[in-house]
């Protein structure tokens, strides 16, 4: 078995950008992926394509108000197969980028399920067979999945993460976002924005609490403006599944409420890939399930 130079676990922005740049310094380098296209979380079921929705909701705002600005036309309305479609086909243009940056660069993709397996050693499974690779350097860069609390694992249907939303066929007529981070609220102004009635739940005193207060007091006040009810302070108690509808108990204070929508989306934050990778077989040190490194990330 051939030792490669460098292992790479990822092909998101932290996998394929190194990948190309160690092929560029004269390093033999291997990427592996487990999922059927390259570009990770942010490419293919985050940042892009929901700043693709954003941009189609906001057309249609503008249409919506078109009278405004001295424009006449008719009520707008929208066509969900072609919207869906028109986001797939800017995730697939940048997939074909990635694949291309990794080709030209001479980097192998090997697709597959990667594990490491100690010294230097990473296997990889796929429906093809399993393969084993020996490395002088690994790079871990698995990314993230949504946070998912017990009781509000997805199901493609009612109850959603941001995977699961963007395959959705048809638009809801009301949807229960729990968390107000900044996937909950992008999500809350896209769906919003189609037609949907809206219902943002966040545990705490305000929406994007990770952001300058500032901020998130004024977006909330525009998000608001547009009909988006938000609800602060809120424990979410229960999720009840019903045939064809969600039903939320929240708690605020010594106060109980049931919100009821046709689905639900679990937007409460993000969880580190390093479940079931190998990281046991290492030297590396994991809290909470984020690796301790160095100040060289090493």
């Amino acid at each position: 078995m051939e030792e490669l130079d460098l292992v790479i676990l990822g092909s998101g922005p932290g996998g394929y950008v190194a990948a190309v740049r160690a092929a560029q310094w004269g390093l033999r380098t291997v990427i592996v992926e487990k999922e059927n296209w390259l570009g990770g979380t942010c490419l293919n079921v985050g940042c892009i394509p929901t700043k693709a929705l954003l941009f189609n909701a906001e057309v249609m705002e503008f249409v919506n108000h078109a009278k405004d600005f001295g424009i006449q036309c008719g009520p707008a309305t929208f066509n969900w197969d072609v919207v869906r479609e028109r986001q797939m086909k800017v995730v697939q243009k940048h997939n074909k980028g990635v694949e291309y940056l990794l080709k030209k660069n001479k980097v192998e993709t090997v697709r597959g399920y990667g594990r490491l397996l100690g010294k230097g050693r990473v296997g990889v499974e796929s429906a093809s067979g399993n393969r084993e690779l020996l490395a002088r350097n690994i790079i871990l860069a698995t990314g993230s999945e949504a946070r998912v609390p017990p009781g509000m694992e997805p199901d493609g249907k009612l109850v959603l993460t941001n995977r699961e939303i963007l395959q959705t066929k048809s638009v809801p007529k009301s949807l229960v976002i729990i968390g107000a981070g900044a996937v909950g609220v992008e999500f809350a102004s896209v769906y919003k924005r189609f037609g949907t009635e809206v219902t943002v739940v966040e545990m705490l005193p305000r929406i994007l609490p990770l952001a300058d207060e500032e901020v998130s007091k004024e977006l909330q006040r525009v998000l608001k403006k547009q009909g988006i009810l938000f609800i602060t302070g809120a424990k979410v108690d229960k999720l009840n599944r019903l045939q064809d509808s969600v039903e939320v108990e929240i708690a605020v204070g010594e106060k109980k409420e049931v919100l009821k929508a046709e689905q639900v989306l679990v937007a409460v934050g993000r969880r580190p890939n390093t479940e079931n990778v190998g990281l046991e077989k290492t030297k590396a040190e994991v809290e909470r399930g984020y690796v301790k490194t160095d100040g060289y990330m090493a």
